[in-house]
């Protein structure tokens, strides 16, 4: 097995998951997603519109079930193998309600693929549960909170250079703790600073990590649009993963540790014209380091923009990323820096059945091109369904 085998049996997951969650390769949801995949904007407004003395917890579920089919869904870059699946997603979220000066929420989601095709991958599954709590004292500015997250990650993904089996899953438990302070310094302006501990345990490969990470944010609005700017560094303890020279080589036999930092900026504006709603748009730069010999060293510009389009019953998502990766010391065959280009295209189209029950189309497609062949490939996803609201 050689080197840049191994780097592509370790970080591939991560890639590929890429093709739900684009902006982050190390975990699910990022905390501003979830916040707006549970309550929209103005969340605090919201919360403090719905205050009342009795203290309860408000559920909500939703859901999807359909049909699909992918022209290589284990992501193989030299044997494509195509399959039909059945997926089917959840949610559910719980809200406590009663107290103005606590936050509390219980969420989780679940999503899995079952495929016809592969008796030893057949199916891929995500599950994410997450808790938090907050408390900000009446006629505060200032919010003390902590979130708890729980992700089950598993992938069946294709191997087929030599010396591999041809296919495999890779599944993953990681946990977090995340205490968090928050200051609103103006109606139109907060800032966030959050410290987060991770651990990953992973079955089949031995890649298991401890993560510290502490990241800063602003959010802020205008009357033309709303924008987030965060900043994150992380450190990351592997328990098994040796350190590597430049080259590929073993450099010792000492465990690897790697730094890396990201900032992001991103900006939404609302249009509210019938034909034109929501646009948005991310942009983010990171940067690894591998405390070694520079074989895991890179730099990573991403680019994400999505729009939706309402038009009579029918509901349009349009979303496109791109990335590019250099790597710092790596070098491919010829002789040049090894580089990867990756680009997400995504279109869903949502026709309102009643108040309750949607019908949607989805076609996703993932690409990834690089100056090594190993780590080239394309896949496309198609699925048709009912989604569902209660």
């Amino acid at each position: 097995m050689n080197f840049h085998t191994t780097l592509l049996l370790l970080t591939l997951p991560f890639c590929c998951t890429s093709v739900l969650w684009p902006n982050d390769q190390n975990s699910t949801f990022s905390d501003e997603e979830l916040r707006e995949m549970l309550f929209g904007d103005n969340i605090s407004e919201n919360l403090t519109e719905n205050k009342t003395q009795k203290t309860s917890w408000i559920p909500s579920y939703s859901g999807e079930t359909g049909a699909g089919y992918s022209d290589n869904p284990l992501y193989g870059p030299f044997i494509r193998q195509e399959a039909a699946y059945i997926e089917t997603s959840v949610e559910a979220f719980f809200l406590r309600e009663g107290n103005s000066e606590q936050f509390t929420y219980l969420y989780f989601f679940g999503e899995g693929k079952a495929f016809d095709a592969f008796p030893d991958n057949k199916t891929t599954t995500i599950m994410l549960g997450q808790f938090e709590h907050a408390f900000t004292p009446n006629g505060s500015s200032q919010s003390y909170g902590f979130r708890l997250r729980h992700t089950y990650y598993d992938q069946g993904f294709d191997f087929s250079e030599l010396g591999l089996p041809y296919s495999m899953n890779v599944r993953s438990n990681k946990s977090e703790f995340s205490p968090y302070l928050s200051k609103k310094f103006t109606e139109q302006l907060k800032g966030t600073v959050q410290l987060t501990k991770g651990v990953e345990n992973f079955k089949v490969i031995t890649d298991d990590n401890r993560d510290t990470a502490i990241g800063l944010s602003l959010d802020g609005s205008s009357d033309y649009l709303e924008w987030k700017l965060e900043g994150e560094i992380t450190e990351k303890k592997y328990q098994d993963r040796p350190k590597r020279k430049a080259d590929g080589s073993l450099l010792s036999t000492e465990p690897l540790s790697t730094d890396r930092m990201g900032v992001s900026l991103r900006v939404e504006k609302d249009f509210g014209f019938p034909l034109l709603e929501s646009s948005k748009a991310k942009i983010q730069w990171t940067k690894l380091e591998d405390k070694a010999g520079g074989y895991y060293d890179f730099d990573k510009l991403a680019l994400g923009v999505e729009q939706e389009v309402e038009f009579s019953k029918y509901k349009f998502d349009f979303s496109l990323s791109v990335a590019e990766t250099i790597y710092d010391e790596r070098k491919v065959d010829s002789g040049a820096r090894f580089e990867r280009q990756s680009m997400v295209l995504g279109t869903t189209c949502i026709r309102e059945i009643n108040d309750k029950i949607d019908a949607y189309f989805k076609w996703s497609r993932e690409e990834d091109f690089s100056n090594a062949r190993d780590y080239e490939y394309h896949s496309n996803f198609w699925s048709m369904g009912i989604a569902w609201d209660l």
